[in-house]
Parts: C-alpha cells; structure tokens; sequence
C-alpha cells in the first residue's frame, strides 16, 4: 500500500514538473517512470509516452497602467468663458461655426421643412377629399316649396304630461330670453348668432340620447327596436349640422364654451333620466321645443327681410350648408336660414308623432323622410 502510494507521488510529481517546464518535454517524464519502475514491477503494459505533447502556455499579458485624465479647474472654465465672451475660439470654438454643426443643423431645418409640407399637403387633401358635410346621414332636402310653406302650428297638450312637457318648455324659453339678454335692446347679428348656437348645442341632445336609450334596451331585451333608432341619430345630426354652420360665421368664446358645457351635463343627465321613466314626455317636450325653435327662425327671416340682418340677403351661405341641403351654387344665408326652419318644422312633426306612439309600435318615418 506504502509502494502505490509512493509511486503515485512519484507520479505527481512527474506531472507536476509537466506543468511548471512545459520545456521539459516526455524525457523527463519517462525518466521519472522508469526510476519508480526499477523498484515496482506493473502487470500492465508499458506505454509510449513519446506521444505526449507538452503544454503551451500563453503568456499572461502585461496590463499597462491607463492615463487618468485630471478634472477641469474652477479657474480654467473662468478663462474659457471669458474667451468665449470676447470670441476667442482657439481653445474654445463656437458650435455655429463647425462644419459639421452646420451640416446637421442644415439637415434638421430640411428634415422639419419636408416633414410640415408632408403634413399640410396630407391635411389639404384629407380636407379637400373629405369636407364637413359630405359624410351624413339621410335627412330630407326640400323643395322650394316646401321651404316657404313652413308654418308655425301648435299641438294642445292632452293630459298631465302633454302639460307638463308644454309648460316645462315655456318655462325654459322664458328663462332663457332673460339670461341671454336676447330681448334686452336691439338684435343684432351677435345676439343671433349667439342664440343660434347654444341652441344648437342643446337641440342636439336628445335625439343622441333617445337613440343611445333604446339603442341599449334593444340589447338588454334582445329584440327590435322597430326602427326608431336611425330617425332619431338623423335628427341629433341634423342638429348638429345646425351649430357647425353657424360657426362658419363666429367662433364663441371661452366663457361660451364653459356654459355649454354646464348646461349639456345638466341636459343630459336630466333627458336620459325622464326618458328612462316616460319616452311619451320626452318626444313631446321636444315637440313642443321644436315649436319655439320654428318662432325663432321665423323672427329671423323677419329681420332678414327687414331688420337688422339685412346683409344675409345677400351673404354668401357656407360650403357646409350648401353641401348638406343641397343648395344652389349663390346659395345666401337666407337661404340656409330657411332650410333649418323647415328642417325644426319636420322634427317639431316626428316628435309629436312619437309621443303619440306607443314604445313598441313601427316608426312610419323612413331613413331620410
């Protein structure tokens, strides 16, 4: 046990002078074996130990030490900035004046030129190809006619809620005229224009509202609706027809805005909350709402022809509005006045129709009729 282990010291001793001389090469190796095996004798067959090949080792590379740059002085940025001041570049130099700066400054203002042509050439043709107007939904065209035959009728309220919708809307009309200063001193085309559109704000509420309500009672219930639902969409869009022709001519203030937006979250919440309760109230409201809105495009025709809205005799009428009503090419705001009086006329009509209806009987109006 002492002689294996022996030569087994012997062994590793070989191996390990392998390791340390790789230029000792297999004689020293052998020489080492064979004077552990002139003591020993092995029952296994010598080996050739000639075709070992001795280790090469890399040699390690060297690390150089690398420079450490020392920071900037306090002192020394003073100095650059005094240079710098005065326009000496030699040891500081001006970016505008590097080519290089040049090049790239050059290229951005090229880049922000294509990129905003890209952008108005994209916006002229989108606008050219997709004006206000010309994507709607059916809604009649009148006649010439039917324009001047447009009357202004009154359905009696029938009931406790025919009299409450009528009188709910009188209340609102007279609390309006007052808050707005409208009958306060002379109309003028600022007075109109501002009634016109905050109106238009609100008369196209409830027919978005209405729809959206059955729309999700339809699916609640899962079944038809039985066509109310496109005549009343056709009605909130026409309506808001309504308001982006007048902005063709004035654009509200922020003050404006902030009132439409109060009095919408108030319609609107209030609308969808009565129409959950009783449809019949809310169709007659609005009934009896597109009746005063026929009185006041009649009053404007009236100072159209002879007041203080004379020159929309004469005034050319928006592209929006010749688009949507299809009105001739020397189409007036005279014109256009009398196309939405005939347009509330119509919805002062289905209205009063629809509360007359019960929920579930077929809408006799037809997309675009």
């Amino acid at each position: 046990m002492a002689a294996c282990f022996s030569l087994s010291r012997q062994s590793t001793c070989a191996l390990g002078l392998l390791r340390t001389s790789p230029s000792a090469s297999a004689l020293k190796l052998s020489s080492a074996l064979r004077a552990s095996a002139g003591t020993f004798q092995f029952h296994e067959p010598s080996r050739d130990l000639s075709s070992i090949r001795p280790l090469s080792l890399k040699p390690l590379a060297v690390i150089q030490p690398q420079l450490v740059r020392s920071l900037t002085t306090k002192k020394e940025i003073q100095e650059n900035l005094k240079k710098f001041e005065k326009g000496n570049f030699d040891t500081v130099p001006d970016p505008d004046h590097l080519q290089h700066f040049k090049e790239r400054a050059k290229k951005k203002e090229d880049s922000d030129s294509v990129k905003t042509s890209s952008l108005q050439e994209t916006h002229d043709a989108v606008s050219h190809d997709h004006p206000m107007g010309k994507y709607t939904l059916p809604h009649p065209i009148w006649s010439e006619d039917q324009l001047h035959d447009v009357q202004i009728t009154h359905t009696p309220p029938e009931g406790f809620v025919d009299k409450l919708a009528f009188f709910s809307v009188k209340m609102l009309r007279g609390g309006f005229d007052i808050f707005s200063g409208f009958k306060v001193g002379q109309r003028n085309e600022h007075k109109w224009l501002k009634r016109i559109i905050f109106l238009e704000t609100v008369a196209g509420v409830p027919g978005m509202v209405a729809a959206m309500m059955r729309h999700m009672i339809s699916l609640r219930r899962m079944q038809r609706d039985h066509g109310w639902i496109h005549t009343l969409l056709e009605e909130a869009e026409n309506e808001r027809m309504h308001l982006m022709t007048a902005l063709q001519l004035k654009q509200p203030s922020w003050i404006f805005k902030t009132a439409v937006i109060g009095s919408q979250g108030v319609f609107v919440t209030l609308f969808g909350i009565w129409y959950a309760i009783s449809p019949k109230f809310c169709h007659r409201f609005v009934g009896y709402l597109e009746e005063e809105a026929v009185k006041t495009y009649t009053k404007c025709l009236e100072d159209i022809n002879g007041g203080p809205l004379k020159h929309w005799q004469t005034q050319e009428a928006p592209d929006v509005a010749v688009r949507y009503w299809q009105l001739p090419e020397d189409a007036t705001m005279r014109d256009v006045i009398l196309a939405i009086r005939a347009d509330e006329a119509h919805h002062r009509v289905v209205n009063h129709t629809l509360a007359s209806m019960k929920p579930d009987q077929f809408n006799p109006y037809k997309p675009g009729k």
